[in-house]
């Protein structure tokens, strides 16, 4: 063939034979995905980097990814999907992952498994090294990793009940998690989709001018159409805290982050595969940026009404905590910093819309369908009913698929076009457009008596919220709140502001400011225990909080508060493990091993605001139970365990229950999972 790959490529897919026809370089995970229907291939970076997209070439595992589809010529390809369906080891460990809850959010459990099968073939009963070795090319942001070696290895579970609250039995959804069957929000368009691709700033800071759009979509085959501001039919904004909406779908005139949109490109898969950035009429102009919290203090407004940058502050005050500092036996303080945080989930955000009977339908990874459908009826300038949210399975959230990512570009683009639309980011642009953890600038004292107990504390933080709100104001309302830890504190100051920079926004991450807040009062006390010479245990089992002592908030709880409890609890391991590390110090080696302790607290839920949740049940006229749930699930297992909850409350086993959502049609609002709230 003279050195030509071929037109076509043959090779066995779980025992059958095929032929495709590829591009020349197309990966394998793509071919298999649109052209074969395989998407219980996971796609996570494209890059080889996570591994959600490993299959068996040959009974060997790969990065589906990395492999273009023509390298597969004559070979033997295996899934998911195919093992579980016919291979006995695959049946066994499927079997086992169940029983050990070894999915949760279930994006990486496929490349698990496949990895896992490969292994169990060639080493049946492998030791914990080998284990962490072959699964090593897979990563999972969920779990540690413990029950998914306790499964491999074959350990047993501990399963015990029928369903009742408490009972620990097998996820509902955790068999389609392994099997690869469970959809999400890159896996539930149709091939040959109309795709989008957004135009986004190249500059932290800079405006820019539209040259000829409808020219350029006349004059380039396969695009379907262009968004821009213009073409936004609603309220070109969206956020998450009403007072605080500030971020626009499109920029107009100026963007404020790097990677901020400025138009969309809808157009064929080919065209949007062959489109150059660089082809598209605009024109930039770039202004200075401010970066860091002390650059924007001096910089122009981001937005009106902000001065000085600050979009808004939070604090909390008990007592006298100045003159409680000035009178106590011992006092520190410390500077403290901290950067972004990329949530990195492995599935990047992604999702599909259509037209439906004048409504626009989304099924896309979310932490939010009320919120999502909200912000899009706002968007679209329509009323919520002509919205309709089909949540798929959601690959990793932990706060940052609260905001909505692509919802609104599916939205234009399927009302505007009529036809359907797909989208799915890839990773540089997840990472360069949706919200990370804040960075912190803290400073904080705290004070003591000589015999140990908490005299005052004064603290002051500034977060970056970057260039819009986000979930910022709830950053500065937490911190304040929870800077004083699990501990009795009677003088207290806290304030935090968050600060407007050109930085990508800041959103939810897993706490809303707190380990920020807790990594500055966790090192201070440490210095104070040091200085006062009590062992940094028992000075935090001295100060913790009880039932009946009142929070820096005043705030009383009559039962539950757990941390004296819990860091009395830890009395035996400490003494064993400092001994231990002394021991070890004392061998004189370059490697030292040091032991820590630190508690935390967290209030679980909207702060200082109302936490509903609505389910609807009902039985159909042949007796089954139905139960309409729409909180999602992001792995964190709500989906089990609400069920569990219902059927307790009923009598009836798990079993004897039809779950139906989430679907903003036909499901209520169980607001947002988010600040493990939703069991709670």
């Amino acid at each position: 063939m003279d050195g030509q790959l071929p037109a076509s490529v043959t090779f066995r897919l779980n025992g059958a034979d095929v032929t495709i026809a590829p591009r020349t370089g197309e990966r394998l995970s793509e071919a298999l995905r649109e052209r074969m229907a395989a998407r219980d291939v996971k796609v996570g970076c494209n890059a080889g980097d996570c591994g959600a997209c490993t299959v068996l070439v040959d009974g060997a595992p790969v990065c589906a990814c990395l492999m273009t589809a023509q390298q597969v010529e004559g070979h033997a390809v295996e899934t998911v999907s195919g093992l579980v369906k016919d291979d006995p080891v695959a049946q066994a460990l499927l079997e086992r992952f169940q029983d050990h809850g070894a999915a949760q959010c279930g994006i990486c459990t496929p490349g698990m498994m496949v990895s896992a099968v490969a292994l169990l073939r060639a080493t049946p009963e492998p030791d914990e090294t080998t284990v962490e070795q072959a699964l090593g090319g897979v990563l999972c942001r969920c779990t540690g990793y413990r029950k998914i070696m306790d499964a491999v290895m074959g350990r047993p579970a501990n399963l015990y009940g029928h369903g009742d609250v408490g009972d620990a039995i097998r996820r509902l959804d955790g068999a389609e998690k392994i099997t690869g069957q469970e959809a999400f929000g890159d896996d539930v368009a149709p091939p040959g989709t109309l795709e989008i691709r957004l135009i986004r700033s190249p500059h932290a800071h800079a405006d820019f001018t539209l040259g000829d759009i409808a020219g350029f979509a006349a004059a380039t085959p396969g695009v379907a159409t262009i968004l821009t501001a213009k073409d936004v039919p609603g309220r070109n904004l969206f956020g998450v805290i009403p007072d605080f909406v500030d971020q626009p779908v499109l920029a107009e005139t100026t963007t404020r982050f790097r990677g901020e949109p400025v138009a969309a490109v809808v157009g064929t898969p080919d065209a949007i595969r062959s489109f150059a950035d660089g082809d598209f009429p605009v024109t930039w102009h770039e202004r200075s940026a401010a970066l860091t919290v002390a650059e924007a203090q001096t910089a122009d407004d981001l937005h009106p009404h902000r001065t000085g940058n600050q979009m808004c502050r939070g604090m909390v005050t008990c007592g006298d905590p100045e003159k409680a500092l000035e009178a106590a036996d011992v006092t520190v303080e410390g500077h403290f910093t901290s950067g972004f945080v990329e949530h990195a989930y492995i599935e990047p955000e992604a999702g599909y819309a259509r037209m439906v009977d004048g409504r626009v339908e989304i099924l896309a990874c979310t932490q939010a369908p009320i919120m999502d459908r909200d912000a899009v009826a706002g968007i679209l300038g329509v009323s919520t009913d002509a919205v309709r949210i089909l949540p798929t399975g959601t690959g990793g959230g932990f706060g940052s698929k609260l905001d909505v990512s692509v919802q609104p570009f599916l939205a234009m683009a399927a009302w505007k076009t009529g036809q359907p639309v797909r989208m799915t980011y890839g990773r540089i642009e997840s990472m360069q457009s949706t919200t990370k953890r804040h960075p912190s600038d803290i400073k904080m004292k705290i004070g003591a008596t000589r015999d140990g107990r908490i005299a005052g504390i004064e603290f002051s933080g500034d977060f970056n919220t970057g260039a819009y709100a986000s979930w910022g104001p709830t950053v500065s309302a937490r911190v304040p709140i929870h800077a004083s830890g699990p501990y009795r504190v009677l003088n207290y100051r806290a304030e935090a502001r968050g600060i407007h920079t050109n930085c990508v926004p800041s959103g939810a991450f897993r706490g809303f400011g707190v380990p920020q807040s807790a990594i500055a009062q966790e090192s201070l006390l440490d210095d104070l225990a040091e200085k006062l010479n009590i062992d940094p245990l028992e000075f935090r089992i001295a100060n913790a909080l009880e039932n009946g002592t009142p929070t820096v908030c005043g705030q009383v709880f009559e039962q539950g508060v757990g941390i004296k409890t819990c860091l009395t609890a830890l009395r035996p391991a400490w003494e064993s493990e400092r001994a231990a590390a002394e021991l070890f110090n004392a061998q004189g080696t370059d490697l030292k091993r040091g032991v820590g302790v630190a508690g935390g607290w967290y209030g679980c839920g909207n702060t200082s605001m109302p936490n509903p949740s609505t389910i609807k049940a009902g039985v159909t006229r042949d007796g089954r139970v139905m139960l309409h749930q729409g909180a999602t699930d992001i792995g964190q297992g709500s989906t089990t365990v609400i069920t569990q909850i219902f059927a307790s409350t009923l009598g009836l086993p798990v079993t004897g229950i039809t779950l139906v959502g989430g679907d903003t049609d036909v499901t209520p609002d169980a607001g947002k999972t988010s600040a493990s709230r939703q069991t709670f």
